[in-house]
């Protein structure tokens, strides 16, 4: 890319030497935000399609949430399967995982988490992220930092395929409904 125009919504490319020069990249209102006048070193200090850079979306889920808080994990489809969803996704409770917050690292910009089952006072497995009062968190999992990266072009916290901070894919308007997020 050679140059980005904002106001006319030009973007001129310069082919490869040698190739024909019908340079063409398809760029429609809906994906403008994917260009960026940032250089390609400083990917982490990139803005998403909301305008939030990473530290933004990581202090706001800190800020909202507390060491001991059960949290839930939601999958969110990521590449083709993203486009072919319009880049929207509806909440599934039964995709969801559960994960207890055992550390809140500010300094070093991490949140570590284990995974959690409710058990409900009859002994039975709960698969709802709204187990409701009276419920046990037992640990069913390793305890793991959170990995910070982009999904659907949202900044992400998550576990493996398991957006924990899905409110911000919410107020991105990305998904269908608000999500359940917290057992505090």
């Amino acid at each position: 890319m050679v140059a980005i125009n904002d106001d006319a919504e030009v973007v001129t490319i310069q082919t490869v030497v040698g190739a024909p020069t019908v340079g063409h990249i398809d760029i429609f209102p809906e994906t403008q935000f994917m260009l960026t006048h940032e250089t390609w070193d400083q990917i982490w200090y990139w803005p998403d399609r909301a305008g939030d850079h990473y530290l933004d979306v990581f202090e706001r889920f800190v800020d909202s949430h507390a060491v001991g808080e059960v949290v839930a994990g939601y999958i969110a489809g990521d590449g083709l399967n993203a486009a072919a969803s319009q880049m929207t996704v509806k909440i599934d409770p039964t995709t969801a995982m559960m994960f207890k917050i055992e550390e809140i690292n500010m300094p070093w910009g991490r949140v570590r988490v284990h995974p959690v089952a409710a058990i409900g006072s009859a002994g039975d497995l709960l698969t709802s992220p709204d187990a409701g009062p009276g419920v046990t968190w037992l640990r069913s999992g390793p305890t793991v930092p959170l990995r910070l990266e982009m999904r659907m072009y949202r900044w992400c916290l998550s576990f493996g395929e398991l957006v924990l901070n899905f409110e911000d894919l919410y107020t991105g308007h990305l998904i269908t409904e608000a999500p359940t997020n917290s057992t505090r």
